[in-house]
Parts: C-alpha cells; structure tokens; sequence
C-alpha cells in the first residue's frame, strides 16, 4: 500500500483526528511553558515578548534555544502514542510504507543538504574575506558551540521529525483519507505547513511574501514523501536545513538566533532571491532522487495526482 494510503489501516474515526489535532496543540502549549517558567524563577526582570540583545545576552542563546525546541519533543512522543493506541497503527506506518525506516536515504538527503548548504554558506564567508565587507563576524566560543552542536544534533532531530510527522504524515494521510485526491491534499498540507510559520521573525523582516518559501518548501517535501512513500528524504532533508541554519550562520532576525560560527550583519532583504534559490534547488533535488531512486516516470507522478 502507498504511504499516504497507511491511515485505511488504522481507525480513522473523525473524532479521532479531532483528538489528534487537540492533542498537538496543548502537548504544544504544555512545551511553551517551560520558559515562562524559567523566566519567572530565574529572571523575573526579563520579559519573553522583548527578544533583543539584553534578553539573549542574560538568559543565554543554548538556554533559550533549548526551551523552544521543547514543545517538539513532548508533541513528537505524544503523537506517536495517539497513533499507536488511538487509531491502532503500527509506529513505523507513521514513517514510511516498508517495514522499517530507511535510514540511507535518510542520510544521503542529509548529506547533500549539508554539502550544498555548507558550500554557499563557505563561499559567502570566503568572498566576505576576500572582499573585507565585514558581513560575517567569526564568533567561536568551545564553551558556547560545542553545547550547541549537541543541543541541535539531538532537539533539532526531534524538531523536524516532528514536523514531517505531522504534516506530511498524519495530516497528508488523513486528508488523503477524506478528500480522496493526491494533489488536493498535498496542497492544503502544505498550506498548514506555511501558515504555521507566519509568527517567524523572518516573515516580519521580509514580508508575507515569504510565505511563498514555507509553502512551496511544504509542497516541495509532501511531493517526495509521496513519490518516495516514506518521511526518510524528507526529516534528512529538513534536519540538515534546519542543522546548518543553527549552527553555521546566525543573525540577529531569524528564528534560530544561536552561538553559531558565525554572526551575520547582513539585512535580511527582501527574500526573493533566496525564492529563487529554493526553486532551481528544489527542481535539481526532485530530478536527482528520482534518478537515484528509480522513481516513476513524470506522466505517471502527474496521474497519481
């Protein structure tokens, strides 16, 4: 059976969404809690809705990091458990449609994003050299790093695990299940996908327009889950993303403000350009996976639609 078929095996009572869906967001809300709590006890004068230099600076980047990668995590286990006694599926269905993970394809999405991520990321620090532009400012700290890159490797696994579990598995399988149609639901998951992310503080520094990027990023991934009938490409993809944004190169707008490498003063722009980007990266990934991984022919992928 195909992966976005997996929900017919379970119990797919609508009830039984509607709990689901419940259960995200207090599990979410019961998260978000952890910092205000920290704040409370530990720095009264601090208050979260400011986030500027001195907010960082006193609770420290780790810390803060930690408590928003949190929710995740409780979201991620309580998930899991909801699919496995709620709507009687085995685990492993919420991840792909074999009968266990494919961790290679897992690691070769992650590594290419890395690869071409990393890459970029160098030449843009090379030309700043070069050019004595002072965009990027070296920032290394062993006492600050190296407590990060074990924070990411571990919570941001959990962060993006998390958010292909639930929007290009148990959201793009259950809607499969109601509407019937391939392409129908990977748009509207994919649109959940994007509006989600209206409250980053990149939106706010670019414009709505960028919402553009979250969803086409949403199609992007739903399409190769399909395609693939498995999460594998997609969390490595998405973990290595999310991986390099934290630990590489920070700047002072994004919503991964860590102690990363390096420190960025750039503007944040408009964004069309990193749109751009994303298209030719996304169309030369898709071609790639689908060479590699034997995938069907475009007539075919357009029928299944």
């Amino acid at each position: 059976m195909k992966f976005i078929d997996l929900a017919q095996k379970g119990i797919n009572r609508p009830v039984t969404y509607v709990m689901g869906m419940l259960l995200i967001f207090i599990l979410y809300f019961l998260g978000s809690l952890g910092i205000l709590v920290d704040l409370a006890v530990n720095f009264p004068g601090l208050a979260i809705e400011s986030l500027d230099q001195e907010f960082y600076q006193t609770m420290g980047h780790n810390r803060f990091f930690f408590w928003v990668l949190l929710p995740f995590s409780l979201v991620f286990i309580g998930l899991l458990v909801h699919l496995k006694k709620m709507h009687r599926r085995p685990i492993i269905s919420a991840f792909t449609s074999k009968d266990q993970f494919r961790w290679k394809r897992f690691f070769f999405a992650f590594s290419i994003i890395i690869l071409v991520m990393g890459t970029i990321m160098g030449l843009q620090i090379y030309v700043d050299y070069v050019q004595q532009t002072k965009v990027f400012t070296f920032q290394f700290q062993a006492s600050k790093f190296f407590p990060l890159l074990a924070l990411s490797l571990v919570m941001l696994l959990i962060q993006t695990a998390c958010e292909e579990l639930i929007f290009r598995s148990y959201l793009l399988q259950g809607l499969k299940l109601r509407v019937q149609r391939t392409g129908t639901s990977i748009l509207i998951s994919s649109l959940m996908f994007g509006l989600m992310h209206i409250g980053n503080p990149e939106i706010q520094a670019m414009g709505y327009h960028m919402l553009v990027y979250y969803i086409l990023s949403g199609l992007f991934l739903a399409l190769i889950t399909t395609v693939d009938d498995g999460l594998e490409l997609s969390i490595g993809f998405h973990f290595a993303n999310n991986l390099t944004a934290a630990i590489f190169i920070t700047t002072d707008w994004q919503v991964f403000r860590t102690d990363a490498l390096f420190l960025s003063h750039e503007s944040p722009g408009n964004g069309w350009s990193s749109i751009l980007f994303m298209l030719v990266l996304y169309s030369s990934l898709f071609v790639l996976f689908k060479r590699k991984y034997k995938w069907p022919s475009w007539k075919e992928i357009m029928q299944s639609m």
